[in-house]
């Protein structure tokens, strides 16, 4: 069953649009989720292909980027370790920075894509191929982009897991970009996702990506161990590559934590850093106390390099302020008659309703990017805009350029569910939408 690009409301699309419209059911028919028998990875890492590409395309405030994700640490938490805190010093500390929901898979189809499509699970979530995503901005502006994840057993590797014998646990729900198929059937882009072996290698031999994106395995990002590991192993990533005159050269490296995930109940409050060359000499040391969440990297990616946008999440985040000053962005602050509630009372734990919520209410579908939304020049992906034309999901209320981000208990009207305090059961079969033989108070025999 694939998941439809429709209206909500009756499971029918509003105005002249026939029922029928929206994506192939066989959108993702192509791809292979590989087996992860020692002979079938062997067999398929002898013809992966890898790529390294470069490039030289001057940002406003950066050149090069490079970020780290870890797993589930409250803010609290972060900042107190004193190998994170080392880290700290040297840049610059996101104080307001928040994740967009539980566990921890939400946090990273946000930002990639600009929403997080009403995921509440770590499934094996197969995304539709018409979702376009950072790549697809980046490669629109010739910029090199390398997403490296460390115990991935070759690049391209579209499994659910693996458990690397050298490097540790790799698993799919904390890759960037494979769930998607608009990378995940390319085999230009699959040779771009590799592993952090190559990381070493790019570097050595001078041919880091400009946008550079960095997975460490279960050990080292935290999640099988604690805050004192994560942060004694992203210090000494990191402090070796600020010392490296080819890496850190109008560089900035972003560090973050995916979700507080402390408990269910409290705020996705999370730390953030900003370091490297890029970071002007007297903001080092200081912090940056807007509000931010995982949709701030991608319109700060945008602002610096001029991009275009997605039409989502990403048109209205605030840009990092240190980004803004060479931009002209204009940083924002919470509205409570924008957001309808004070910002205290947004929480940002739990998902509302989309194509990946396991909730029964929740509406099954993909809502099209607002494809009019301009902010500060930057218009929706010229693509973008011609491949959603022909659908008639036309939410104008859904997708806005605000910084007022919907949480479970401020959901998009339409897209109301049941907020649970546990996230979902993982599926670990590959699916397009969450199945509605999971949902036991709907029929399936009366269910578009």
């Amino acid at each position: 069953m694939s998941a439809s690009l429709r209206h909500p409301g009756g499971g029918q699309p509003r105005g002249r649009c026939p029922a029928n419209n929206g994506v192939s059911s066989d959108d993702s028919t192509s791809v292979t989720h590989t087996a992860t028998a020692t002979s079938d990875i062997a067999a398929a890492a002898a013809t992966a292909k890898t790529e390294s590409p470069t490039s030289n395309v001057k940002g406003k405030a950066f050149d090069r980027i490079l970020q780290i994700y870890l797993e589930t640490t409250a803010y609290e938490n972060a900042t107190a370790d004193p190998n994170c805190q080392a880290l700290i010093k040297q840049g610059i500390l996101l104080t307001q920075e928040y994740g967009v929901g539980t566990p921890s898979q939400p946090n990273y189809i946000a930002p990639a894509s600009g929403d997080d499509f009403g995921l509440n699970s770590d499934s094996f979530i197969l995304v539709n191929k018409n979702v376009s995503t950072i790549v697809d901005l980046l490669e629109d502006k010739g910029i090199s982009w390398g997403d490296y994840n460390e115990g991935l057993p070759y690049s391209g590797f579209d499994g659910f897991n693996y458990s690397n014998p050298v490097e540790g646990y790799y698993v799919r729900k904390h890759n960037l970009l494979m769930r998607f198929n608009s990378i995940a059937e390319n085999p230009d882009r699959t040779a771009k996702v590799k592993n952090l072996t190559l990381f070493y290698q790019d570097l050595e031999q001078h041919k880091i990506p400009q946008w550079g994106f960095i997975t460490p395995n279960l050990y080292n990002n935290g999640h099988d161990t604690n805050i004192t590991v994560s942060c004694n192993w992203t210090r000494s990533f990191v402090e070796p590559l600020l010392a490296n005159p080819y890496f850190n050269d109008n560089t900035v490296i972003y560090i973050t934590w995916q979700a507080n995930g402390q408990n269910p109940l409290a705020r996705n409050h999370v730390a953030g850093i900003l370091l490297g060359s890029a970071i002007p000499k007297d903001l080092v040391g200081t912090t940056d106390d807007a509000f931010h969440n995982h949709y701030s990297e991608l319109s700060s990616v945008q602002a610096n390099w001029g991009l275009h946008t997605l039409g989502r999440w990403d048109v209205g985040a605030n840009v990092w302020k240190f980004v803004a000053a060479k931009t002209g962005d204009v940083i924002r602050s919470w509205n409570e008659r924008v957001a309808g509630d004070l910002f205290e009372n947004y929480y940002w734990n739990q998902s509302y309703g989309g194509v990946f919520s396991s909730a029964a209410e929740g509406l099954h579908v993909y809502v099209a990017p607002n494809t009019g939304l301009v902010h500060a020049g930057r218009t929706v992906l010229p693509a973008i805009v011609q491949l959603w034309a022909r659908y008639c999901n036309r939410l104008p209320d859904y997708y806005r350029d605000v910084i007022e981000l919907p949480d479970a208990m401020h959901p998009p009207k339409g897209f109301e569910v049941p907020v649970g305090l546990e996230p979902a059961m993982p599926i670990f079969t590959p699916i397009t939408e969450f199945p509605v033989a999971l949902r036991s108070d709907v029929n399936p025999e009366t269910t578009n």
